[in-house]
């Protein structure tokens, strides 16, 4: 009864593990990185909010308020103006809130409806 009961919590616990990362990992698109070949100029727009990660592994999130040649200028959360270098820029990210809730009420859709009509018999069976 124990191993039952072990079994069914490791399955549970998995399956939610996974939901939670792909949930997690769905809210932020990639724009710039050195594996998609985009220029930073293409990709990032003013008055958007874009999350930079900086080659040596710190991240700013700011809200784009001008480009140029050879930075990029913005405010950040608390409203202080940040100046990135574009040559120290490794990725930029930019959130997709709509899309991660798109995902999820497609998934929980297709989890209620697909077993509903998998267990139905056709009419006179």
């Amino acid at each position: 009864m124990f191993f039952n009961f072990k079994k069914k919590f490791m399955k549970k616990t998995s399956a939610a593990l996974l939901a939670f990362t792909l949930l997690f990992n769905s809210c932020t698109t990639t724009l710039v990185s050195a594996n998609k070949q985009v220029h930073l100029e293409d990709a990032v727009q003013t008055n958007k909010t874009y999350t930079f990660v900086q080659n040596n592994g710190s991240t700013q999130k700011i809200q784009v308020t001008n480009t140029d040649a050879e930075q990029i200028s913005g405010k950040d959360e608390n409203g202080k103006m940040i100046n990135i270098q574009k040559a120290e820029i490794a990725e930029v990210k930019k959130n997709n809130t709509l899309g991660t809730v798109l995902i999820t009420v497609g998934v929980v859709a297709a989890a209620v409806v697909i077993p509903a009509y998998a267990g139905n018999k056709p009419v006179g069976q």
